[in-house]
């Protein structure tokens, strides 16, 4: 945020500032949760992980809502192991890292959000 205040008085700036302001933005959208809701482990693990490893970047911010709602309901549906994994052990090992990674490449291939 202290960045983004910054870049107000910047009237040029270079496309790795733009890049990490954009990236903020696209964090606070998915960090917003309704009211007396929390987030289960692994939709919160879920989308931390594609948005840390640039699965949104190309996602528009009023389009992020739409897509960590399609994402979670691809992840029900078509990786319920993984999503069993990921609730039953937070800590994210080099294999749900890797299965996390071909299952938001898959959903980004075929999903619609």
């Amino acid at each position: 945020r202290e960045l983004a205040a910054f870049a107000q008085f910047a009237s040029d700036l270079d496309e790795a500032t733009r890049r990490q302001l954009d990236r903020g933005r696209l964090v606070v959208e998915v960090l917003k949760q309704p009211q007396y809701q929390p987030l289960p482990v692994w939709e919160m693990a879920t989308i931390l992980f594609a948005v840390e490893n640039g699965y949104l970047d190309d996602v528009e911010i009023d389009q992020v809502l739409a897509f960590e709602k399609a994402l979670k309901d691809y992840m029900r549906s078509k990786y319920s192991d993984l999503v069993q994994s990921l609730d039953e052990k937070p800590e994210l090992s080099k294999e749900n890292q890797e299965a996390l990674n071909a299952a938001i490449q898959d959903f980004k291939k075929n999903g619609a959000y």
